[in-house]
């Protein structure tokens, strides 16, 4: 399986806008990809919304199951993450996937 690119694919959304916010975000996406969360994820890109607050939730939602296809521990409470309030799918415009080589 093919990986997003993390770092071009991965945004913030609401929330703190630091690098340990993007850190948080893109644990939280790997761990949406893991549980099929995230279709097409080659030809999209993730907005992850509060990620500080959201990956705490997760962290104290239980121990987490490690997924080895992902490389990934997911948490519980991952699968309560709303699609619309907690993260969004976004499709990539032509102009960023070029600029980016994706």
């Amino acid at each position: 399986m093919t990986n997003p690119d993390w770092n071009w694919q991965v945004k913030i959304g609401r929330g703190r806008s630091d690098t340990g916010a993007h850190h948080r975000a893109i644990e939280i996406a790997r761990q949406l990809l893991a549980i099929d969360r995230w279709p097409d994820h080659l030809n999209t890109l993730i907005v992850i919304h509060d990620a500080y607050d959201l990956h705490r939730q997760l962290q104290l939602s239980g121990r987490g199951v490690y997924n080895a296809d992902h490389n990934v521990t997911v948490y519980t409470a991952v699968y309560e993450l709303e699609a619309g309030r907690d993260y969004e799918i976004v499709c990539m415009s032509d102009s960023f996937r070029q600029a980016h080589n994706l």
